[in-house]
């Protein structure tokens, strides 16, 4: 009867867990609200090896408008994210943005540090059919 209980409770947890731990890992719609407005992009998130990587794609911008690299410094602990991207302004100037939030099923809500703002950082995940 013990076993069956633990048992039981062992399940139950592990059904409770986000896959391997990290409910980030996937691929975003992914938008920025400032006061000037929205910027949105894809971004996907993959586990390699031991770590992540994160790549993004911005959408609806004009062609040649400065897009920040992949990401760096990243952490996924189960619901919550953190990492950073960087980019080089128009004027050479570098930037780098502090991304962090925390997922709820298929949607994130957190912040985008620019350094010197901070903005709302919003997601909804993309499903692809199966």
């Amino acid at each position: 009867m013990r076993l069956k209980a633990l048992l039981g409770l062992t399940l139950v947890m592990a059904l409770a867990a986000p896959a391997f731990g990290q409910s980030f890992v996937g691929e975003w719609t992914a938008t920025a609200t400032t006061a000037t407005g929205k910027t949105t992009e894809i971004v996907k998130v993959f586990k390699v090896g031991n770590g992540f990587v994160i790549t993004a794609k911005l959408i609806g911008v004009p062609d040649g408008t400065p897009e920040a690299g992949p990401g760096t410094d990243i952490v996924l602990d189960g619901d919550h994210f953190s990492y950073k991207r960087s980019l080089t302004l128009p004027n050479g100037a570098p930037l780098v943005i502090t991304y962090s939030g925390v997922v709820s099923g298929d949607t994130f809500t957190g912040t985008a540090d620019l350094g010197f703002a901070k903005t709302t950082y919003t997601g909804v995940r993309i499903k692809h059919g199966s």
